[in-house]
Parts: C-alpha cells; structure tokens; sequence
C-alpha cells in the first residue's frame, strides 16, 4: 500500500529546523559555516559532513533504514537551496544568511 508522505515530510522538515536552531546552531556556528548537516530527527543525532552525500552517508552508516521524513539536512550558517529530481539530487546551491 501507498502512503502519501507529502504532510510527514512538512512535518519532518518543520522539527528538522526547530531541531537546528534551539539545540544545533549554537553548537554548529560559526565553526562548521558552510557545511552541511544531516539531522537524524527521532533521535536529535546529527553529522556534519563537506557536502550533501557526505553528511547523508555519515547518518545513514548509523541509521540505514532511516527513510523520508525522518531526515532533515541543511546548511549550517547558510540557507541550502537543494534542487531535486527523484531520485537524485541534481543541484545544490548555499546561501548566506
């Protein structure tokens, strides 16, 4: 059966961010400035990575069946502006703040 993740991954996307910016930023910034961060969100874990793949492959060797909705990555100190296409991403763009 088919489930619609559209409204988990809002809701994923909405913790992800409450996540980062009262228990992370503080932490992150500015050491890790331009980074990106992968946010395991049930258990508030995350991993930093140089890029994208990286911070996602540092999560997923702990969390291997983490799945949609249960991961929030994006750029620490900057706003990641990620372009997808199911089921690779094809861009990713930062932005400082």
């Amino acid at each position: 059966m088919h489930v619609d993740t559209a409204l988990t991954r809002e809701a994923a996307a909405q913790a992800g961010e409450s996540l980062y910016e009262t228990r992370l930023k503080s932490i992150l910034e500015p050491s890790h400035n331009g980074k990106l961060v992968a946010i395991y969100i049930s258990t508030k874990e995350f991993f930093v990575g140089e890029s994208l793949i990286e911070a996602s492959n540092r999560l997923r060797e702990r969390h291997s069946q983490a799945g949609p909705g249960e991961i929030y990555i994006r750029g620490i100190g900057t706003r990641a502006v990620i372009h997808a296409h199911t089921p690779r991403v094809t861009r990713v763009r930062l932005e400082r703040l």
